[in-house]
């Protein structure tokens, strides 16, 4: 990713109504020299971005929010424009830098004209948002239409950390805003809530996935997910993006819990939160399987509507599981659940569909939902060598960037993480040659299925896991949370600098700390046990 040297700060919100500048950016644009024939690529770009980008940045869901809102707003504000233009140029042609080393030495990344150009295009973008707020007269939806545009141009480029700087700043414009918007500005209540806020709570779903950003701050006025009627495939796919938010942060919870608190069972509180979540997502599937039989009786299902139901589908799946698992520390319980995950592969094979390209592609970058979260779920916690490995190849073919994120990335240390169990067990494996697994045959999840009252799709449920004893994985074989973490930037709560010194790396090398349980001789609890290997990619 580029260094541009500037730096947007949308978090300086004035909350009075007599103020018309809530956003503060500070900047040192690029002094770029123009170039020849600027005028046809910037019309270019924009007519590529209408035309083929907007459709694929959001999704078919969203297409008029892209190729109608923000073209509107680009008419009267010109840094929009160039916001535009700047997607638009590095939609195009991507130029990721998948080193995350390498992206801080400017001088070892050659860009390409059309990459300078859209450098250019984003410095001045941000130049053009600050002349505005300098002048008093910056409408604070264009600045938040803006954040959303800018957090688009870092997470294209591979900057991820700059994509989430801006999230979290749009989260604080969005508080201030909330409040501030007359009951009367029907237009602008509905812009804000029905389309920008919806965009944000996607994202959470990414932000939530690294740990550390209050996303669940937007679902306190959001409407409650247990909705047993859906009108559209976009009303499901709100509804799901609510419980993959609040979901996984009650898995976190619960980990944390049994884990700091050495115990076996959640308390009262947790099952009780437990049983409303499971509760939801049942009624989710409900609502969802009667609006699928509603579109199926109205005609032959389009390409988008068959592949958005199955990526609806995966999500479903992945958050079945999380429920099912989340009251116990072992991660042998997840074999139990094969039929779920080859589910998930099942269906992330098909969603594809709602995004492919005319030239059968798929784009290089979205902001809608996509298959990344579950295939990423499955290629950590399935331990079927055939499924796992399906799951890490659909990553790989999947849009690029999702969110924030590169799939490559996180393809890659999917594969890190299978190779470090796979080689683990075997060793083990050869001097136990006949361990205990009993996880397969049946479940010891916290609710029963008939509780759930949901099942796979189109899973075979008689399918059971056919794996040579070599690669039966072990419980203390089996990694558990990951993070990944910059020695610049800090180190992890229990890591420290010997941890990672025989790497002999820079400070900017990013690490990956995992950790197994290592079971005790004497009987007392497993530990847990953390190492450290460097990413490289």
């Amino acid at each position: 990713m580029a260094r541009t040297g500037r730096k947007c700060d949308f978090a300086e919100i004035q909350s009075s109504s007599s103020s018309s500048s809530p956003i503060s950016v500070i900047t040192s644009p690029l002094s770029l020299s123009p170039n020849t024939n600027t005028v046809w690529r910037e019309r270019r770009a924009f007519a590529y971005y209408f035309e083929c980008a907007a459709s694929s940045i959001g999704g078919g869901l969203d297409v008029d929010f892209w190729r109608t809102v923000v073209p509107q707003v680009c008419r009267y504000e010109p840094a929009v424009w160039d916001a535009i233009i700047t997607i638009s140029a590095l939609f195009e042609r991507p130029q990721q830098c998948l080193d995350p080393v390498r992206q801080h030495h400017d001088n070892s990344v050659s860009f390409t004209k059309n990459h300078q150009d859209a450098l250019g295009w984003y410095s001045r973008s941000v130049s053009a948002v600050r002349q505005r707020i300098e002048q008093g007269s910056v409408d604070v939806f264009v600045g938040l239409i803006s954040c959303v545009l800018f957090i688009c141009i870092e997470a294209i480029q591979g900057n991820p950390d700059g994509a989430m700087q801006l999230y979290r700043q749009g989260l604080q414009l969005i508080a201030a805003l909330r409040p501030q918007i007359a009951p009367a500005a029907t237009n602008k209540a509905s812009l804000l809530e029905d389309t920008i806020i919806p965009i944000f709570i996607r994202l959470g779903t990414f932000a939530l996935a690294s740990g550390g950003v209050p996303v669940t701050a937007l679902l306190r006025d959001t409407e409650d997910a247990s909705s047993e009627q859906f009108d559209s495939l976009k009303s499901a796919r709100e509804a799901i993006v609510l419980l993959a938010i609040e979901i996984p942060s009650f898995e976190r919870t619960c980990y944390k819990h049994l884990h700091q608190a050495h115990v076996s069972q959640v308390p009262e509180e947790l099952n009780t939160t437990l049983f409303s979540l499971a509760a939801r997502l049942r009624n989710w599937r409900t609502a969802f399987d009667n609006l699928m039989t509603v579109l199926h009786a109205k005609d032959i299902l389009s390409l988008q509507q068959i592949g958005t139901g199955a990526l609806l589908l995966s999500y479903h799946e992945m958050l079945y599981v999380m429920l099912e698992t989340c009251t116990s520390l072992s991660f042998m319980q997840f074999d139990a659940y094969l039929p779920n995950f080859q589910n998930i592969v099942e269906q992330s094979a098909i969603a594809p569909k709602a995004s492919v390209r005319s030239d059968g592609t798929q784009p290089p970058f979205t902001f809608d939902l996509n298959i990344g979260l579950p295939l990423w779920f499955t290629s950590l916690r399935c331990r079927e060598p055939h499924t796992r490995r399906v799951a890490l190849d659909l990553l790989r073919q999947a849009p690029s960037v999702q969110g924030f994120y590169q799939c490559s990335i996180w393809a890659g240390v999917g594969q890190i993480i299978m190779e470090q169990e796979e080689t683990y067990a075997m060793a083990m494996n050869a001097v136990h040659p006949t361990p205990q697994f009993g996880a397969f045959n049946s479940t010891n999840g916290p609710i029963s299925s008939s509780e759930i009252a949901v099942s796979s799709y189109s899973a075979h449920a008689d399918m059971r896991p056919n794996i040579p004893i070599e690669l039966l994985i072990p419980e203390e074989a089996r990694i558990g949370p990951i993070a990944a973490f910059r020695p610049m930037d800090g180190f992890p709560l229990g890591t420290t600098e010997a941890d990672i010194a025989k790497w002999n790396r820079g400070p900017d090398q990013v690490f990956l700390r995992f950790s197994r349980s290592e079971r005790s001789l004497t009987g007392d609890p497993c530990r847990i046990v953390y190492k450290y290997i460097p990413l490289d990619f």
